[in-house]
């Protein structure tokens, strides 16, 4: 029997048909503590710690309205500028990174950070299904990404720090069953063991131009229907992929991804094409160019990586949440512990109703907080209805 402290076991659920096969997945590429799975198996790791905290921090921006950020004016009194100034600015979710810079915060990060390394430890992986090993390695990889960010705040542009000389990216910050990894590692294993698309928006950049970092923490039970809504959220947004003319101009972040999509042209086409809207399908397969060229690497952070505040949060510190959050994620976790206390909340301020903002915000975050708030009023009352195969309990290519 597992330690129960460790993984919390579920009763077994019979699985109704086989699970989705990978034809050219070669877990050989793999280090071998990452190799294998146990179909239908009962484990179940939980993350109700890390959604509390991401609960507490996300601001959700809504569905891109696919409008485009006018250029920014000066502030009052003064000729410079805050801010991002690309035109894709108000897309995606933001998060407050200065909570996680606030030394009780940032510790409990790092204990949730350091049970998790050790939990494969506990439990090879090859008794996990394979969307709990999804589900692991996304939240782990996006955990680590916004400890890493964290550390270098206050910061505004990340492309020095995702590429190059001295990237976070390439740091070995991570040691799993023995063995160090880095973010790039990470990324190879995903790309080798699940050969999925759709995987690569499981994984928060920490800047605009990348996929979103969502509410929720990925769960074995979640992660298809997470990375389906994170995945629509991007390609149907600017700062994903827009049509100009007769050329799909597109995120650098595909171009990163090229292995995943081996003839470029044809296979992206058929990716944006089961992504988007039938009105679009025309155009996209008589698209001429692809262009990788859209790219906005400011930091995805509400205060777009300042520490200068409006009114609001002036008097408070960084707080994670207004209430003791524990680590239960189904690791031990001690005697448990609790986040830093401030009567200032993200749920104060995240408000998408009537909540005023003029004297709260400075005018950069006014902006991106007013652009939200369209978003939802324009989405309220819509049902969107997918058909998933809940049988097989994998994760699985968006069907076109």
């Amino acid at each position: 029997m597992f330690k129960k402290a460790t993984l919390a076991l579920l009763t077994a659920i019979l699985v109704c048909s086989s699970s989705i096969v990978f034809a050219t997945a070669d877990e050989s590429k793999i280090p071998e503590p990452f190799r294998g799975e146990r179909k239908g198996s009962p484990i179940q790791i939980t993350y109700d710690d890390w959604t509390k905290i991401l609960r507490s921090t996300v601001v959700e921006a809504g569905s891109s309205d696919r409008s485009s950020a006018s250029a920014p004016r000066p502030e009052i009194g003064t000729r410079a500028i805050r801010g991002n100034t690309s035109s894709t600015r108000n897309e995606g979710n933001r998060i407050v990174f200065e909570a996680f810079t606030d030394e009780k915060n940032a510790e409990i990060v790092h204990r949730i950070l350091t049970e998790l390394q050790a939990v494969p430890g506990e439990v090879p992986m090859r008794e996990w299904t394979k969307n709990e090993q999804l589900a692991y390695w996304l939240n782990l990889y996006n955990i680590t990404v916004i400890d890493l960010i964290a550390k270098e705040y206050p910061t505004r542009s990340l492309k020095k720090l995702t590429s190059g000389k001295g990237s976070l990216w390439d740091k070995k910050v991570l040691k799993v069953s023995g063995v160090d990894l880095s973010l790039n590692d990470i990324e190879e294993i995903l790309t080798y063991k699940w050969d999925s698309t759709i995987v690569m928006y499981g994984l928060f950049q920490g800047y605009v131009g990348g996929p979103s970092i969502r509410r929720t923490a990925f769960t074995g039970e979640n992660v298809h229907r997470s990375l389906v809504d994170n995945a629509k959220e991007f390609v149907n947004s600017n700062r994903g992929m827009r049509l100009k003319g007769s050329n799909l101009i597109i995120s650098e972040y595909y171009k990163e991804n090229a292995v995943l999509f081996s003839d470029w042209k044809d296979d992206l086409k058929k990716h944006f094409i089961s992504l988007t809207e039938y009105g679009l399908h025309d155009r996209i397969r008589k698209a001429k160019k692809i262009k990788a060229t859209t790219d906005d690497y400011f930091i995805a952070d509400l205060y777009g990586g300042s520490t200068r505040h409006g009114t609001a949060s002036a008097t408070n510190s960084a707080a994670l949440n207004d209430a003791r959050v524990h680590v239960n994620s189904g690791f031990s976790a001690g005697n448990g512990a609790s986040m830093g206390i401030g009567s200032f909340t993200m749920e104060s301020y995240a408000n998408f109703g009537t909540d005023p903002i003029e004297m709260r915000f400075p005018p950069h975050v006014r902006e991106y907080v007013q652009q939200m708030r369209k978003n939802k009023a324009t989405q309220d009352g819509t049902v969107e209805v997918e058909e998933i195969d809940e049988g097989s309990g994998e994760v699985s290519e968006v069907p076109e």
